[in-house]
């Protein structure tokens, strides 16, 4: 192969090489902050939701490849054309993240409003409103790679087709930098708008070095090619489509096996998405220098995703699980293979590089959004070896049509409907499938996420202990998850609340202790929908015998809320873990004024407040205090209670409460015994004297800290 430089001139080469890795990192910053910030304004943290987004994102990086490819070969100075692409990207991503920087939470609320009201599907409306913002950034950024390559190819007169994979590694390293970066650094350290306004800074730079390299010597106008007509796509497009769809499945593995081994905080999530990219890159950095061919990775591929479960399943058994850096080098192995298959088939589907970088590019990333639509809708919902079972087979598949293409057509194209068939089967005894049992584990699979029940009856959601399901002798569930309910009736001046409200109903503790309050009614919102096959299996331990009364709600509470205008005496609220991913949504500023414009005269809010760092205690409190007047905690803090009238609660008042003939009452009567060597449940009762410790900053939904306790440590102060 000829060695790039000998093709191209130096400076030319690190112009162009240095413009697409600059523009790959403000590709998937966008992508990362655009996916939250819709998340926020149009679809809370539902899976679902997210995965519109993810959709409406892939469809215009495919459709504005695939025009790209169509115009490109009528260019004269296709460098100047991806110059002036980055700067409408620079220009429009300055309106959008001007947009999503706006307070429109009320526009949004009212939009939701009216599609209800005509019957318009709520993900309907999400896609649209997507639509709407994204594809113009998207259909643009969708044209970076075949008019880079056309110019690569006839303005910078490069011959080798083996260039051609070299665009796509840089460009996919700098999305491996954006996607660290976005998610690990710039979203705790800037916040959401002015992070965006980094992503439309490096588009601009991109522009200009794009932009000064097709004015230079090297860089001479080139003469336009005849369109040609689009034909049907090739043997490389086909197996491109099939190798997105694939490439894809097993990003969603990886995205699992991280959460199920190490916990679901921002930073694994970035480093896995960065890993992913980085593997990928490599393979088509390989590709461009080693020719193998696709049959043979695809075997390679197969082995090494079938390896990657089984080293998960190896670190799962371990009671410290791996380095993360380690776990994500491990399971992103197969990515190297996929990244030198699509290297492979993209440098030999071009001969016209503009055109046919667009087509391929343009039909990769339709197998990517049906992978994502799959995956999300189907392999969620699959015990996880079955899933990578039927990716296994399939990849095998893949190699065998390709080898029937031209050679032994009958035998390898037989031996490739009988993996596919086998695929199939697996994927569908996966989806029979209601549940998992190992070592008396009992494991539910979703697309909202993955329950465990263990032997001792305690719950894990996505790998994070949840809560222990209540026995017959205990009817009192877990104390934490019956606390936060007693301490926010016990806030309530009437004794007897009439209306509440539980945010994370989870498997039913919380929902189950207040309707424990005579003549109480109960709503519960719940995202996660596989918690409703171990509401179903274990209804005694989910307390579901006092449940009779209690409406699950199961969708968003954000949205839920801003859809129904109800009041309620009490409201609980309950992120799994303040560091988890995405627990600022129901900690926001934002989101904590409209829980209080739900609430009724007298009302009080429960929140969980301290499971992790001193700072995330410091910036829940902070947030509390600039919304509500008056707040006190119990066990340390674990629980914070907050009104605008006065919280009082004194030793004779407790005993006047735990008097009453109320269920609830009766059972802190039971567990105030048990603890009477302790000095009695009213120990557990701080007072205000957590409440003070308040940070120098809140929790909003532009800025989510939080979700980053060894950053909030050292950045947070207190005021």
């Amino acid at each position: 192969m000829t060695e790039p430089r000998e093709q191209v001139g130096v400076a030319a080469w690190v112009g162009l090489l240095g413009g697409l890795v600059i523009s790959g990192t403000a590709g998937i910053v966008n992508q990362v902050l655009w996916q939250r910030a819709l998340k926020i304004f149009l679809g809370g943290s539902e899976t679902l939701s997210s995965m519109v987004v993810v959709l409406v994102f892939l469809f215009g990086l495919g459709v504005g490849a695939a025009a790209a490819g169509r115009y490109a070969p009528s260019l004269q100075n296709p460098l100047r054309a991806l110059a002036l692409v980055e700067l409408l990207l620079a220009l429009g991503n300055t309106v959008v993240a001007l947009i999503l920087g706006l307070d429109i939470t009320e526009s949004v609320y009212a939009m939701q409003r009216m599609a209800v009201s005509t019957g318009i599907p709520l993900r309907l409306m999400y896609a649209l409103c997507s639509g709407v913002l994204l594809l113009p950034p998207t259909l643009l950024m969708g044209a970076t790679l075949p008019f880079a390559s056309e110019g690569l190819q006839r303005q910078l007169r490069a011959s080798s087709e083996k260039l051609v994979p070299v665009l796509f590694f840089v460009n996919t390293v700098g999305a491996a930098i954006g996607a660290w970066s976005a998610s690990a650094w710039l979203l705790p350290a800037l916040g959401q708008r002015r992070a965006l306004f980094v992503a439309v800074a490096c588009n601009a730079v991109a522009a200009v070095v794009i932009g000064l390299l097709a004015r230079a010597p090297d860089a001479a106008p080139a003469t336009p090619a005849p369109r040609s007509s689009s034909g049907a796509p090739t043997r490389e497009e086909l197996l491109g489509g099939a190798l997105g769809f694939l490439a894809l499945g097993w990003e969603m593995v990886l995205f699992r096996l991280l959460a199920l081994t190490h916990d679901p905080v921002p930073t694994t999530f970035a480093t896995g998405l960065s890993g992913f990219l980085t593997a990928w890159s490599v393979g088509v950095a390989l590709s461009g220098r080693f020719r193998v061919p696709v049959a043979a990775l695809s075997a390679v591929c197969a082995v090494l995703v079938v390896a990657a479960h089984r080293l998960y399943r190896h670190e799962l058994g371990l009671e410290e699980p791996w380095p993360l850096l380690a776990a994500v080098m491990v399971y992103t192995a197969p990515c190297v293979a996929f990244g030198a298959m699509y290297g492979e088939l993209v440098s030999r589907a071009a001969k016209d590089w503009g055109r046919d970088v667009g087509r391929y590019s343009a039909i990769n990333t339709l197998g990517s959004c049906l992978g994502i639509l799959f995956f999300t809708l189907v392999g969620y919902e699959i015990p996880q070896h079955l899933v990578v079972a039927g990716l296994g087979l399939s990849l095998l598949a893949t190699g065998a049509f390709e080898l029937g293409w031209d050679h032994l057509r009958p035998v390898a194209w037989g031996a490739g409907g009988v993996l596919l068939a086998g695929a199939a089967a697996a994927l569908v005894v996966g989806y029979r499938t209601e549940f998992e049992e190992e070592n008396g584990t009992r494991t539910y699979w979703g697309r909202d996420g993955v329950v465990d029940v263990s032997p001792d009856r305690n719950v894990y959601l996505d790998g994070l202990w949840h809560t222990r399901l209540a026995e017959d002798d205990d009817q009192v569930g877990t104390v934490y998850s019956w606390l936060m309910a007693f301490a926010a009736v016990m806030a309530h001046q009437d004794p007897h609340p009439g209306r509440a409200l539980v945010v994370g109903g989870g498997v039913g503790i919380s929902s189950g202790t207040l309707s424990g309050v005579d003549g109480i009614e109960v709503d519960t919102y719940e995202i996660n929908h596989t918690l409703r096959r171990v509401l179903r299996d274990y209804p005694e331990g989910c307390l579901a015998g006092y449940n009779a009364d209690v409406e699950w709600r199961w969708q968003d509470a954000r949205t839920g809320l801003a859809l129904d205008a109800g009041q309620y005496d009490v409201i609980l609220s309950a992120p799994l873990y303040l560091r988890q991913a995405g627990s600022s949504l129901l900690l926001s500023r934002e989101y904590l004024r409209l829980l209080k414009s739900r609430l009724a005269p007298g009302g009080t809010v429960a929140v969980y407040s301290n499971e992790g760092s001193p700072a995330q205690t410091r910036l829940v409190q902070a947030t509390l205090a600039e919304l509500f007047a008056y707040r006190v905690t119990w066990f340390d803090g674990l629980v914070t209670v907050a009104a605008d009238h006065p919280i009082s609660l004194t030793e004779e008042e407790f005993k006047a409460r735990l008097a009453l003939d109320d269920r609830l009452y009766a059972e802190a009567r039971g567990l105030d015994r048990e603890l009477r060597a302790e000095g009695g449940l009213f120990r557990w009762y701080d007072g205000d004297r957590v409440t003070g410790e308040l940070a120098d900053a809140v929790i909003t939904d532009d800025h989510p800290l939080v979700e980053y306790p060894f950053l909030a440590d050292e950045w947070v102060g207190v005021r």
